[in-house]
């Protein structure tokens, strides 16, 4: 093999693979990133076998070939080259790197010891503008769960009936979901729950990069197509939660704030609140206002009283400071409404004039 593209190219391409490459493989060839060229394009691969992600660089190949490299090595030695023509040429167990008076030469191992990266079966097709799915991930992502044990909210809901794609992810104590509009209207319904890692991912390789994403979903697997870049992740097994039934429908209390302000009130707050992340929100109808507190025993205590429309029953709960300002963190609107029950039931936040997003956050026990 023998190629010849710029350093900036090459730069790029190796950066939107290798983020998931793990250091602890026990596997040495995963450790490693797939460099080969197929009908006259270079392609750069990796997978930790859950995740495949594969991009095209732009070059000239004067000579076919594929080898594999360890990640970590050709991404740090490119990151310290000349913004110069890099040629890449494979020789017995190594690959030389070379621009003007950079020689370099890589260890290798076979590329045919390299796992094969699966084809996805045609299936369900989803065509959505970049932007608007790489806005909807970074709202919902944050809220899925951690714990493994749990695999089913470990991941992402995707649910498409006709023309509305919903993104939903849960921990239990919090939950977001966003509706997008779909051009093209399937036939039926369609649920896949999709892995946490791969849509962190998806929305890191389309940055603001504008055009369309291709999902393509078989019975266990997802492709995620985005330009020159394609990712195929496994699909997580499993019933995901009914949790439309616990939005509530019936509310005793509804505030309006603005946005900005709650945020600043709830980072001097929660100053205080270190140790359990509690702040305690009093929704007061008679002062027309959040009046919002934390205090510690060690460190002293914190109240900032906000200007708020309230209609309905005044309310006081106890939140996760830290849940409510990723909220807020999604949300564009100046203002947003939190929409309260009593302290023992998920309070749901929306943005004003938008209902395409909402969150519900359950109440901390006091």
């Amino acid at each position: 093999m023998r190629v010849i593209c710029t350093q900036e190219n090459l730069k790029s391409g190796l950066s939107m693979v290798g983020r998931i490459i793990s250091s602890t493989n026990t596997l040495p060839i995963l450790s490693n990133l797939l460099i080969k060229t197929e009908n006259g394009v270079l392609k750069i691969s990796s997978t930790n076998l859950e995740i495949a992600i594969t991009t095209q660089v732009r070059c000239k190949v004067e000579t076919e070939g594929s080898v594999t490299v360890v990640g970590k090595t050709i991404n740090d030695l490119t990151n310290n080259l000349p913004n110069k023509n890099i040629v890449l040429e494979s020789g017995v167990g190594e690959l030389r790197v070379e621009t003007e008076n950079y020689h370099t030469s890589v260890k290798t191992l076979p590329a045919e010891d390299f796992p094969l990266i699966p084809k996805v079966e045609r299936g369900q097709v989803v065509a959505i503008d970049s932007q608007e799915i790489k806005k909807a991930l970074d709202q919902v992502v944050f809220a899925a769960s951690t714990n493994q044990t749990q695999p089913e909210i470990s991941g992402v809901f995707f649910s498409i009936e006709g023309d509305v794609l919903r993104v939903a992810a849960t921990d239990r104590y919090r939950l977001a979901e966003r509706k997008l509009a779909l051009k093209e209207k399937i036939s039926g319904n369609y649920d896949a729950i999709i892995p946490q890692k791969t849509l962190v991912e998806l929305s890191r390789i389309i940055g603001n990069q504008k055009g369309q994403v291709e999902m393509v979903f078989s019975e266990t697997q997802v492709s995620l197509s985005f330009n020159d870049t394609q990712i195929i992740s496994r699909l997580i097994d499993g019933q995901y939660p009914d949790y439309k039934q616990i939005i509530p429908s019936s509310l005793k209390t509804t505030v309006v704030t603005e946005k900005t302000p709650l945020i600043s009130a709830l980072r001097t707050v929660g100053v205080f609140s270190q140790s359990s992340n509690s702040v305690k929100f009093d929704f007061s109808s008679p002062k027309q206002a959040i009046i919002l507190t934390a205090e510690s025993s060690d460190l002293g205590k914190s109240e900032v009283e906000l200007p708020s429309k309230i209609e309905g029953d005044g309310a006081v709960i106890i939140l996760n400071q830290h849940y409510v300002l990723d909220c807020l963190s999604s949300i564009d609107s100046p203002n947003i409404i939190m929409k309260i029950i009593d302290d023992n039931s998920p309070s749901l936040i929306v943005a004003e004039g938008n209902n395409d997003y909402l969150y519900l956050v359950m109440p901390i026990k006091s």
